[in-house]
């Protein structure tokens, strides 16, 4: 006969490795509460149990993901850190590559989501911009007196408070333009008067000059005349002096001294 209707009896020791699964099962589910027909999972409180389940634990997750790797062609990277930080991983092929592949995707989902957050930004910006610029557009249209038919009389009235209130400021920065034009049109007439009064000045020390050098050129001209004059009269005197001086017979010397 075969034994397939026979229960083999275990040993002592699997007997007591049942004992003990069975225990730290036990004691895993209390960490598993239901409320309210939901299944909270929690922290087990001791640490034996919490280590033999994560151990437990850990074997499966390697094992699924080993499992998906082979049956489904797909790159897995697993890394996993205990509570005590002590680091356990698995690769399907190369951890780094992996991790290369997964930064770059990382990035690229960033990159992505950024520029759609940003495109979405400007949709929302124009959007705005958009209903501002037509606020203003219709209200400069009121404020010309146009478009008023939609208008109810409060707005009327605050329309026309605004509008008072515009000519009242620009009235009041017309006043203050002219004082300071004014003001600039006084300083620079100051500044002409100052600049005609300096040159006149000059003008007329210029003019005191030239006849101070005239008075002097007509008194060295007079100068010049008198003793040109006493030079003139000097020379005819000796001229006349030497003519009667040689007067009388040729040979016998002066003959007015001889009589």
């Amino acid at each position: 006969m075969g034994q397939e209707g026979v229960v083999p009896v275990p040993s002592e020791r699997e007997y007591l490795l049942h004992l003990r699964h069975t225990e730290r099962g036990r004691e895993e589910t209390t960490s598993i509460v239901m409320v309210k027909g939901k299944r909270v999972i929690q922290r087990i409180e001791n640490a034996a149990s919490r280590q033999a389940t994560f151990s437990k634990r850990r074997n499966g997750l390697v094992k699924k993901a080993f499992e998906l790797s082979v049956l489904c062609d797909a790159e897995v990277a697993l890394i996993i850190l205990s509570s005590r930080g002590k680091l356990h991983q698995f690769s399907s092929s190369s951890m780094i590559e992996t991790i290369k592949r997964y930064r770059a995707h990382s990035r690229e989902d960033a990159g992505s989501t950024s520029m759609e957050h940003d495109i979405e930004e400007l949709k929302h910006e124009e959007a705005c911009m958009s209903k501002k610029m037509e606020l203003l557009e219709a209200s400069k249209q009121k404020l010309l007196g146009k478009n008023l038919e939609s208008c109810s009389l409060e707005e009327l009235h605050e329309l026309e408070g605004k509008i008072e209130q515009g000519l009242r400021d620009i009235r009041v920065r017309k006043a203050s333009q002219q004082q300071k034009l004014h003001s600039t049109l006084d300083l620079s007439t100051s500044y002409m008067l100052t600049f005609y009064k300096l040159q006149f000045h000059l003008l007329q020390e210029q003019i005191a000059q030239l006849k101070e050098k005239e008075c002097s050129l007509i008194e060295e001209n007079a100068l010049m005349r008198d003793e040109e004059v006493l030079s003139h009269s000097r020379l005819v005197q000796d001229t006349d002096v030497d003519t009667q001086l040689c007067i009388g017979w040729p040979g016998r010397g002066r003959t007015h001294d001889n009589m």
